[in-house]
Parts: structure tokens; sequence; C-alpha cells
């Protein structure tokens, strides 16, 4: 069972003893590390407070996981009303996937990964509920250098400059909401990548057992795999991290598995197809001409289309996918009137059809953000993709632009980064540069 203790604030905390950063990798991984979740309506039966299911963007559907051997929730607690009602005691999971690596040199490590229904108090209270997204990452580190964690939704980067037990400890609880989208740092779910399905009597379908360490599938960066590499702090120096090659793949310097404790139930109603719709927006010239674009995250096998009026054609526009759940259409249009909204619609082999109404909004694109120390002062510029209208922008916090610039004057501390919005709609965001 996991540590509840650190879940009260979805943030990330980091200990003084390493330096971390994040990085993609190269080859298809999104630009977030994760795809992007549909969370799906409160569960009303029971009256839980939780949503009802999970859904990644493959389409894998979950609900709460509550088998006394295939998942990992904790049991209820005898007397507490709301406990024996829900089915759970302090935390429950729609699904979860760890992996431990050790070796002789006195690497232990913990990748802890799951969808959980938890409290903020210390045992099961309504209206106390608090459902999260969690990505962590514990290891003891036997010396110091810089280490490489590649895991099945990106990398991560720890500089530690004094070894110790536990001298990484990264933890990404990111809460979300029923009927919501949720950006969090896992996503596809990992589950067995064979010897499915696994049923229980009821005939209830489940993505793993969590008693069986099993290779998966679900990285959207094809690393289905915990690993760690391991550098002198010089950055060039392998540090002998795995001296006897326990992984069997070769090399001291680095240690990884493939095999994970998994757990989730698959949600036993007719989800709808998944679709996120990522952005609409138009552009358009002086002379009418125009384009209306879509982008939509959705399963890599789904149909996706487009349409709206006026303007738009009158059927249904499929969108192109690149087989990997991204969709994406340009349609060029006489841009003298369009419309206010477009519904985009997804169809799934085994999902009910799925549709959202979006508002179809102008795109600004922030060309300049820079602070001066010397002056203090803030410019930014910036521009829309209406070229008819030239709608206002406006620097969040500051004011609007002119002609699609400001210089904002006696900034003392500004942010870190600045986002501009239109009055059609659009918005942007960039970090800040600085200059003297």
């Amino acid at each position: 069972m996991k540590s509840r203790h650190t879940i009260f604030l979805p943030i990330v905390l980091l200990p003084f003893s390493f330096f971390q950063t994040a990085q993609a990798i190269t080859g298809g991984c999104p630009i977030e590390g994760a795809t992007p979740m549909n969370i799906g309506p409160l569960n009303n039966s029971p009256d839980s407070g939780f949503p009802l299911y999970v859904q990644d963007s493959t389409g894998l559907t979950v609900e709460m996981c509550l088998h006394p051997t295939l998942c990992i929730s904790d049991p209820v607690i005898p007397g507490n009303e709301f406990s024996e009602l829900i089915g759970f005691g302090a935390e429950g999971f729609w699904a979860s996937a760890d992996a431990i690596i050790t070796t002789g040199a006195g690497i232990d490590a913990r990748l802890i990964s799951g969808v959980e229904a938890a409290f903020a108090t210390e045992t099961p209270i309504d209206g106390q509920q608090f459902p999260f997204t969690r990505l962590r990452i514990r290891i003891d580190i036997p010396q110091a250098g810089i280490y490489t964690v590649t895991h099945p939704w990106g990398q991560e980067v720890y500089t530690v400059d004094t070894p110790d037990v536990r001298a990484v400890n990264d933890s990404f609880d990111i809460e979300f909401a029923a009927n919501s989208v949720h950006q969090g740092r896992i996503g596809p779910i990992l589950r067995w990548d064979s010897d499915l399905p696994i049923t229980d009597a009821q005939g209830g379908q489940y993505i793993g057992d969590p008693g069986i360490t099993h290779t998966v599938t679900g990285s959207p960066c094809n690393t289905n795999f915990f690993r760690i590499e391991a550098v002198a702090l010089d950055g060039v120096t392998p540090l002998e991290i795995d001296p006897g090659d326990s992984d069997g793949i070769g090399g001291t310097s680095s240690v990884q598995t493939s095999l994970f404790a998994v757990s989730g139930k698959i949600f036993s109603g007719n989800a709808p197809a998944p679709l996120v719709v990522d952005r609409t927006n138009y552009a358009r010239e002086i002379d009418d001409e125009g384009q209306v674009n879509a982008f939509v995250t959705s399963a890599p096998l789904a149909e996706v289309t487009v349409r709206g009026e006026p303007n738009l054609p009158p059927d249904d526009v499929p969108l192109d996918g690149n087989g990997q759940g991204l969709f994406f259409k340009s349609i060029p249009v006489d841009a003298s009137v369009l419309p206010d909204s477009v519904e985009v619609s997804a169809k799934n082999s085994g999902n009910a059809n799925a549709s959202h109404i979006n508002l179809l909004t102008d795109a600004v694109n922030i060309t300049k953000a820079e602070y001066n120390v010397t002056s203090q002062t803030l410019t930014i510029e910036a521009n829309s993709s209406d070229k008819v209208t030239n709608p206002v922008l406006t620097v969040f916090g500051f004011g609007d632009l002119a002609n699609g610039s400001g210089t904002f004057s006696t900034v003392i501390a500004p942010p870190a980064k600045v986002t501009v919005t239109s009055a059609k709609g659009g918005t942007d965001s960039e970090d800040i540069t600085i200059v003297r």
C-alpha cells in the first residue's frame, strides 16, 4: 500500500539534496510527458463524491478497483459509515503501476504511479474527497552524481550532491475533478501487455494482477520501463551503480526493469469514446481568405470529425490522424462569416459516440516577452491570426497592447511567464526572457 502522507497539496515537492529537471524524449513523446485523461461524472450509485470512471487517451476506461486480491484499495474501515458506503478505506484506486529496482551497489528505487481516490483527512469523510494522479520517484543514492531516470511518461534528471537514503524523493500529485479533462504526469494508464483478460467470479475484467510483476504497455514515449543512468558530477565519468549487471542488458552505469505491479478494473459500463479538443481556432486575411483549424486527441483508431455553421462544409469533415491519437484538420473557408463554435465528434470501437462543442477563437502568438533588469520594464509583442478585425490584445495583469506591442514600466518583480488574451477568445503564454 502506498504512503498517503504527501497527498494534501497537488504540487511538486523537491528536497534540498538534489536539483531536478524534466526533459522530453525524442521520437514522439508528448511535450507534457503524458496524454490527457477524461474524467467521468460523479458516481451516484453509491453517492461517493468521486468520479464514476477515468478514461485515458487510448480509450482504456477504469472504475474504482475494489477486488480484495486484484486491487490495492484499502479495505473498508468497520464502523465508518462513509467507508462502508463507498467500499474502501483511506485510499482507493482506479489504477496503479509500480516498479522496483535494487542493486548490489546500494541503489534502491521505487517508481509509483496511480489514479487515486483519497481524503484530506486521515479517515474517509464525505466532503473531504481528494482524487488525483500520482507519479512518484524515490531512490536511495549511494554516490554523488547526475542521475537520469527514464519512466513511461518521460525523463527526470537529478543532480545529487549528498548521497543518502531517499536522496531522490520526488512526487507529482495533481488533483482532478469530475466531468473534466485532466493533464497530469501520467497517462495513458499502464496495463499488462499480454495474458489478458483477467476476470473475477462476477465477470469483471482487470488490467493486471498486482501480486504478479509483468511487462506492460501504455507508454506514449515507447518507454515501458523504469531505468536509472548515472554519471559523476563532472557529467562524463560513468558511475558503477549496477556492478553485477543485475538487469542483464550490459553495462554497469545503468540499470532498469520492465516489470510492474499493475492493478485496475475495466469500467463495466459503456463509456464514451475518448475525446479531448485541444484547440479549435481560425485565421483570416483582409481578402476574406481564411481557415479553420482543429487539434484533437482521441483513441489512435478513432474516427474524428468536425462540423459547424455557417461557412464550414455541410457534412462532417474527417480529421487526419497520426495513428498515435493525435488528429488535425485545416479547412479553407470564406472567412467573411465564421461560426462561433464547432462540434467535434469521435467514434471508437467499444465506446459510445462522443461529441464536444468548442468555441472557435483566433490564435494568439507572443513574439517577444522581455524584462529589462536595468530599466525595470516589461516589453510584450504579440499578434492575432484575425487580420480582418485586429482584435484587442491584453497582457494579463498589465493591460492592453497598442498595435500588438506594449512596454510596461516600474515592474519590480516580473512574472515567470506572461499570458496574452484576445478579444476574440485566443490566448498564448510565454516564458519571460531577461535582458540588461
